[in-house]
């Protein structure tokens, strides 16, 4: 039953990686990062009342979970978002699910964990999948290689916000009030991001693109559910590692929907692989 959810949960990442892509077509990452989140937040306060006591609802642990919302969902979703319009799918999403590689590293200074082989194998296996993907040309669109610090400083925000959730969660073990707030706290940093980028006029909102960004809500929505209903039946080391193959999904789905927009070459292959490889390494250390 883990396994199933598990992988639900990367089929409904993956799934979310393209709609956001196909919105951003006619729109910005400002604009699908802010739907995005907000339905997230939504949908979980939503259901929160259906499983937990309301008296539960705050806890001393619950300032870790507010710290964690601003690194995660809310600069990393939004930082990911940006590397998907500026570099594409295929490269931005494979990089930005490094996060556990960051997170193994801050969890030697913030959790007083071992360093092992494995954790230096998967690292070098993501550094080589980042370097074989800057390399590549975006095929029909032009972009920087700079533009792939974007997807980098995303999964060095998922790392900390990770590392943030599990001093939470060792104090108050509640996953799902732990997302509510993260998500509230993430679409709060969205708003201070909109006004810095210039208030409700930067949205680009259209019939289109928000059918898209709203699709690809419910989507991130139902995989991060589905990543607590995984772990609620069976261990980290099984349900992690399945989820972080969502970035092959996502490729492979690319290959299919969005061939108007990103051409998947051998090496982009290649580079994504060594890249979930890299963080497979990690999760199962």
């Amino acid at each position: 039953m883990a396994e199933y959810f598990a992988l639900q949960a990367a089929l409904g990442f993956a799934i979310s990686h393209i709609l956001i892509r196909r919105g951003l077509v006619t729109s910005n990452a400002v604009t699908g990062s802010f739907i995005s989140l907000g339905m997230t937040a939504l949908i979980l306060w939503l259901l929160l009342p259906f499983f937990i006591p309301l008296s539960d609802l705050w806890t001393p642990a619950a300032w870790y979970f507010l710290a964690a919302g601003v690194f995660a969902p809310g600069l990393g979703r939004t930082l990911t978002y940006v590397g998907i319009e500026r570099v594409g799918v295929a490269r931005s999403v494979p990089i930005s699910n490094s996060s556990p590689m960051f997170a193994s590293i801050l969890a030697v200074f913030l959790l007083e964990e071992l360093w092992t082989l494995q954790n230096f194998l998967g690292t070098t296996f993501v550094i080589l999948g980042i370097a074989v993907l800057s390399r590549e040309r975006a095929g029909q669109s032009e972009w920087r290689r700079l533009d792939l610090i974007y997807p980098v400083v995303a999964a060095a925000a998922f790392g900390i916000s990770s590392n943030l959730r599990k001093l939470g969660l060792m104090a108050s073990n509640i996953p799902l009030m732990a997302a509510a707030v993260t998500a509230t706290t993430a679409v709060v940093f969205s708003l201070c991001h909109l006004q810095v980028r210039g208030g409700w006029r930067v949205l680009k909102l259209s019939r289109v693109n928000w059918g898209w960004f709203f699709a690809a809500g419910l989507a991130n929505t139902a995989a991060t559910l589905s990543v607590f209903h995984a772990l609620s039946f069976g261990k980290v080391v099984v349900v992690e590692p399945l989820v972080a193959v969502n970035p092959v999904i996502s490729l492979l789905l690319s290959a299919i929907f969005l061939k108007d927009l990103e051409i998947i070459t051998a090496r982009v292959v290649l580079g994504a692989l060594c890249t979930v490889a890299g963080t497979t390494l990690v999760l199962t250390r």
